[in-house]
């Protein structure tokens, strides 16, 4: 266990000494998510976890532009309806597809946003919304680190939930 531990930490820190602004051009990636629900998407639901799917042009070594899109999985957790009663919804897929910036305020920091579409799947039926996702992260040559704050909205409600996502990058920094 302890070679592990000390075989992460070279890595990661290696990673902090990389080239990581992104280049001029396209580079794509794909990664795992894990998110959190909050709110009163929370009463509903324990945990995410998903793929991501990237596309990201760097239009200078400070501004890029993203795409963003992959599928998450919600797992329901027991609700007490009073009375002794309890419930458990089914588990819920998520699907962004999202489009925004990032400006590389660092050579391995980003904060960034994205907008777009988001669809709710689940028991035979899907319910499609506005997304958004204001991020930060981190960019290390080969893969990337991004914190976000996700929120679906549509009609005065809103489902969101707290996501830690990371991408292994193709091509590019």
């Amino acid at each position: 266990m302890k070679r592990i531990l000390i075989a992460f930490s070279c890595l990661f820190a290696i990673s902090f000494t990389a080239s990581a602004q992104p280049s001029e051009g396209l580079s794509f990636g794909a990664g795992l998510r894990a998110s959190l629900p909050i709110g009163d998407f929370a009463d509903g639901y324990s945990f995410g976890i998903g793929a991501e799917l990237q596309a990201e042009y760097g239009f200078s070594s400070n501004l890029s532009g993203v795409f963003t899109t992959g599928y998450s999985s919600f797992f329901g957790k027991e609700v007490d309806l009073g009375g002794g009663i309890t419930y458990k919804p089914d588990a819920v897929g998520y699907i962004p597809l999202l489009a925004g910036i990032r400006y590389y305020a660092a050579e391995t920091f980003f904060i960034g946003g994205q907008v777009g579409y988001g669809l709710l799947t689940g028991g035979g039926s899907s319910s499609g919304a506005f997304n958004y996702q204001p991020q930060i992260g981190y960019n290390a040559g080969s893969f990337q680190l991004t914190l976000n704050y996700n929120a679906l909205s549509k009609n005065s409600s809103t489902s969101s939930h707290i996501g830690l996502g990371a991408i292994y990058k193709f091509g590019g920094n």
